[in-house]
């Protein structure tokens, strides 16, 4: 085996990262940079690069695929927002018609109330009126049978005066 030395003069920034991926796999910097030399002559591993290109790629179709779902899920979300929206404004229209509604049953009820009421006031009157007319129809009667009996016998003086005869004749 023939040795023999090569330098190389990195910048600040690559022997930067020469230094940390050397301590990172636990080798000197002299054994990394002979393994990344051998990799890049021989490829490395083919077969580790053709399934991280694999996964990879389906990682990228994984990837196509959820933005399609995310896609189809954004418009679904608007399409149901606008109809949320749609159904918010029929609800308050549902509810400003409701509250007319209340106010307009609130307002026939009073009105039915004062109506009830005036018309058991009317029927206390009419009932009222009735007895009013029933005590007069009475007080008529009797007075009608006391002018009655005052027609029909004549008083002992008007007798004597006329002739029994003479007084229906009148």
């Amino acid at each position: 085996m023939i040795t023999m030395r090569i330098y190389v003069e990195p910048d600040d920034q690559m022997l930067k990262e020469i230094n940390q991926a050397a301590k990172e796999t636990g080798i000197g910097k002299a054994q990394f940079l002979l393994e990344a030399v051998d990799q890049y002559l021989h490829g490395g591993d083919q077969g580790e690069l053709a399934s991280t290109k694999v996964a990879l790629d389906k990682a990228r179709e994984d990837l196509d695929q959820r933005w399609s779902e995310i896609t189809t899920l954004r418009a679904e979300i608007t399409a149901i927002k606008a109809d949320l929206e749609k159904t918010r404004s029929a609800y308050e229209k549902v509810l400003i018609t409701n509250q007319e509604l209340q106010q307009s049953t609130d307002q026939a009820r009073s009105e039915a109330e004062t109506l009830k009421r005036d018309q058991d006031h009317y029927k206390d009157t009419l009932a009222m009126k009735d007895k009013q007319i029933s005590f007069l129809e009475g007080h008529v009667a009797q007075l009608t049978q006391s002018i009655s009996q005052f027609a029909l016998k004549p008083g002992d003086e008007e007798i004597k005066k006329k002739g029994w005869w003479q007084f229906w004749r009148s």
